[in-house]
């Protein structure tokens, strides 16, 4: 007779048995997906305690009760942790700046400090400024790395030259994001390529201003730091390839932005093997008159297809016509994010936007298989749609995807609409793509955004009296549609709302 099988032994293995350093990992891992329940794990025992706590204050942001005068009687440990542990901080300038100096001066092993701007009034008295207490030539300080966020880029009278030097100590400076704080754009940059020319560290510049923008002035002998991050939004690029040579550094460059500067000036001017080791390269184009886009879309398809190595983002908008895809599938083993778009948009309520043939679609497909973020336009006009939709489910990879279509409301129709049919063909892409994904074996999708007759988060609504007539009934030209998947593994759709930027308010009515 058969002995009678016997159950599987289950193993039970406490987290008690694992190592320090292996559950140190594990908890580095839980900090980053929720700092809460890192605090519940010090409860557990004081094994765990003793391994969280120094993770749980490794990174610090700062609020109104650490900083405030009696945080010495009232959190008496955690200031005491935060002076053993903690290396890295957060700072925001309109917290009480001289508890935010006791605090800085208490940690024993500062690493890295990242202090944001809340925009308001600049005086230096009222804020706490980075020079208050980091000094390059004080021992403690000399290899902290300071990281400034939101500082507004403004006009300064010439006996404020040297504002943004007095507030932030450029040698400890690795990382600067500007913002434009006044609809104006700026005229002097003075003040910013002083700071810029005395920080030997800096890696990361994010430069924003507005409308046509401002360039540098450069004097001889003036050399900005080598770059490995760089983004320059309503830059007026307006350098010669002699002015680039003597006074830029793109031999380090990784990461390339240029949103709303004049690119063919731009590839004009750069040795294009400097851009070689790029990962990431976005190009929206803003070109003076005459019109010289044509000639940055060539000049973008000979550097990506030709110099730069191994992208893994690619965001351009150009004219997608005479852009050969060649070069895009060149980084076919690299490519992970690809956002390729046309000038022609869908802001013109008659433009035609060109538009990938299916079969493209279906070719990029087939060798980008990394790719897991795709943006297209897609013209219902020019293209066989149920065929372009079939090749974009056909990415292996892709879990997250932007579809830009023109608006279905005619401006002049005076009969009350009965139907929604932006949003009636929003859900027909949607049930059509989601079907797409479930009947093949590739990664299932994310999130889907369908953006609707060139809507923005902040935007000016299409003009016109037929227009502002459909307006006040409620109907808009420009919608955004997104589904998005949820934990529970539904797929429910929402309209994002707009701010418009004439009026500031939301639009259209939830």
């Amino acid at each position: 007779m058969a002995s009678p099988l016997k159950p599987t032994p289950v193993l039970n293995i406490s987290f008690e048995h694992l190592s320090s350093e292996l559950l140190a990992l594990i908890f580095e891992q839980l900090r980053d997906v929720d700092s809460s329940s890192l605090e519940s794990v010090r409860l557990a025992s004081r094994r765990f305690d003793a391994i969280a706590t120094p993770i749980a204050y490794r990174f610090l942001t700062l609020n109104e009760r650490l900083v405030a005068p009696d945080a010495e009687q009232r959190y008496p440990n955690a200031l005491r942790h935060i002076s053993i542990h903690t290396n890295h901080v957060d700072v925001s300038s309109n917290l009480d700046p001289e508890g935010i100096t006791r605090i800085i001066l208490g940690i024993q092993r500062l690493a890295s400090i990242r202090w944001r701007y809340v925009i308001g009034t600049f005086n230096a008295a009222s804020i706490w400024l980075p020079s208050d207490v980091l000094n390059s030539s004080h021992k403690r300080f000399s290899e902290t790395k300071l990281h400034v966020e939101n500082l507004p880029l403004c006009e300064f009278d010439k006996h404020l030259h040297d504002c943004y030097t007095q507030a932030i100590p450029p040698q400890l400076l690795t990382s600067l994001k500007l913002t434009s704080a006044s609809p104006t754009l700026s005229t002097r940059l003075g003040p910013l390529k002083s700071l810029l020319l005395q920080s030997p560290q800096l890696r990361t510049l994010h430069y924003e201003d507005r409308g046509q923008g401002t360039s540098f002035e450069f004097q001889p002998g003036e050399r900005l730091p080598p770059f490995a991050q760089l983004l320059l939004r309503s830059y007026d690029w307006n350098h010669s390839p002699e002015d680039v040579r003597k006074h830029w550094d793109f031999s380090q460059i990784e990461s390339l932005e240029l949103v709303s500067v004049p690119v063919f000036n731009f590839l004009s001017s750069i040795f294009f093997g400097d851009l070689s080791g790029l990962h990431t390269l976005q190009v929206e184009d803003y070109s003076h008159l005459p019109d010289r886009r044509q000639e940055a879309t060539g000049g973008l398809y000979l550097l990506i297809k030709n110099h730069i190595r191994a992208l893994e983002v690619l965001d351009i908008t150009c004219h997608t016509e005479i852009f050969p895809l060649d070069a895009i599938l060149t980084h076919r083993r690299s490519l992970k994010v690809l956002r390729f778009r046309d000038h022609v948009g869908f802001v013109d309520d008659d433009g035609k936007c060109p538009t990938l043939w299916d079969g493209h679609v279906r070719q990029l497909s087939q060798h980008l298989t990394l790719v897991h973020t795709l943006e297209l336009d897609m013209d219902v006009g020019l293209c066989d749609t149920p065929e372009f939709l079939r090749a974009v489910c056909a990415f292996p990879s892709l879990h997250t995807l932007t579809l830009h279509v023109q608006t279905l409301v005619h401006p002049f129709d005076e009969t009350p609409a009965v139907e929604d049919h932006d949003f009636n063909a929003a859900m027909q892409t949607f049930r059509f793509l989601v079907q797409g994904k479930q009947q093949g074996t590739s990664t299932s999708w994310r999130r889907i955004t369908i953006n609707v007759g060139g809507w923005k988060r902040v935007m000016v609504r299409r003009l016109g009296s037929a227009w502002h007539r459909q307006n006040e009934m409620g109907i808009y030209a420009e919608r955004c549609f997104v589904l998005e998947r949820d934990a529970w593994d539904r797929f429910p759709v929402r309209e994002e709302m707009c701010l418009e930027n004439s009026s500031r308010r939301a639009s259209p009515a939830p």
